[in-house]
């Protein structure tokens, strides 16, 4: 069994329909030189020519469509018939194109219609014979009726083979956005276990440490230095900072928690007081519930790191789509939002949520506090 990529490449050519374009034309070669072989009408050369420009017209794109027939198909048939007929009545060596005609009738009809124009196709055939052999009408039918059914059972085969092909890249576009899932999937589980081993290191090192430190500047006992204050201050804000870092790198609070128990667990934690309303949103899918979950804890970190902020609000609520939406407001400075203008963590959150289709809005001023809204379809 080849790779997929082997399949994708002949697959490729097979709908392009190279082959069909060279055979056509070998096929209509031959016929001209046959006629003119023969007795070299001129009329019937120029219009088996011009099926060669209605095919430039329409054949190909009729020949190419996904879904047929289409409008080109139709023309390209009426064509065909017209100009074969007339070609025929005037050079029976003209009845060789049809090993061409036939089969790219089945490629831009649907099976029914296109053995309704076979069918037509045959009527010059069956009137030259009818005019040569009068005597013999039963044989012609017998002869009319054996080509109807070869081209037939041709154009079954063609047909089946047109379907193969569009249900093999069908199914081969279907692997590739599957392997790319997986792939999704794998990278996306890489970044948590690394995320959660960070975490741990930096709670086992940095963490500790300040926490030692704090420690040990407090029971130095001289509160009156203000180099010892200091320090003292710095090692306290280091370790709040060291703690955040911690929480929003370890995995989301939702082992045996609904989404409004991690999000109250959240705002429990915070340092500043945070009113949590929630208005529905029961039934969220696991890895939407985990993605908010991320949004509100570098949401909550910002507004502890810039916002300078005495209170903060977390809603969630349903929204029409459905979706469910969650939004953190604080009442801190504010900032005017520019383009552009987002950190990593709010790069790393709007990449979350847009891979499952949802947004994240960020509104606010200076002086009147900041708004972050993340909204996410409930179908993931």
């Amino acid at each position: 069994m080849g790779s997929p990529v082997d399949a994708r490449a002949e697959n490729a050519w097979l709908r392009s329909y190279p082959f069909w374009d060279a055979y056509f034309a070998i096929v209509l070669v031959a016929t001209i030189v046959t006629i003119v072989v023969d007795d070299g009408a001129p009329v019937a050369v120029i219009l088996l020519l011009l099926i060669t420009v209605s095919y430039a017209l329409w054949g190909r794109v009729a020949v190419r469509a996904p879904v047929a027939p289409t409008k080109e198909g139709w023309w390209h048939a009426a064509a065909m018939f017209v100009l074969f007929t007339a070609a025929d009545l005037l050079a029976p060596q003209s009845a060789v194109a049809l090993s061409a005609l036939i089969p790219m009738t089945y490629m831009a009809l649907r099976r029914a219609r296109a053995v309704a124009v076979t069918a037509a196709l045959f009527t010059g055939p069956a009137i030259q014979a009818m005019t040569e052999n009068g005597s013999h009408p039963p044989m012609i039918a017998v002869a009319v009726v054996v080509g109807l059914s070869a081209s037939t059972l041709l154009g079954v085969f063609i047909d089946r083979l047109g379907r193969q092909n569009t249900e093999r890249a069908r199914l081969i576009a279907e692997l590739d956005r599957t392997r790319e899932e997986l792939a999704e999937v794998s990278k996306e589980a890489g970044m948590l276990a690394e995320r959660e081993r960070l975490a741990g290191d930096i709670h086992d090192t940095l963490a500790q440490g300040f926490a030692s430190i704090a420690m040990l500047l407090q029971s130095a006992g001289d509160g009156d230095d203000p180099y010892v204050r200091r320090a003292a201050q710095t090692a306290k804000d280091n370790l709040s900072e060291t703690r955040a870092l911690i929480a929003a790198l370890a995995p989301p609070a939702l082992e045996g928690a609904s989404l409004e128990e991690a999000l109250g667990r959240l705002a429990k934690g915070f340092e500043l007081p945070v009113e949590v309303s929630v208005a529905g949103a029961a039934d969220v899918p696991a890895l939407v519930a985990e993605t908010l979950v991320r949004a509100a804890q570098e949401g909550l970190a910002n507004v502890r790191k810039h916002a300078r902020a005495r209170s903060v609000r977390l809603a969630l609520e349903d929204v029409p789509g459905p979706a469910v939406r969650m939004s953190i407001v604080d009442d801190g400075c504010g900032f005017a939002p520019s383009p552009g203008g987002d950190g990593y963590g709010l790069r790393a959150m709007r990449n979350r949520v847009t891979r499952l289709g949802g947004t994240v809005r960020i509104t606010g001023c200076p002086g009147e506090g900041t708004t972050l809204a993340v909204e996410l379809p409930c179908s993931g």
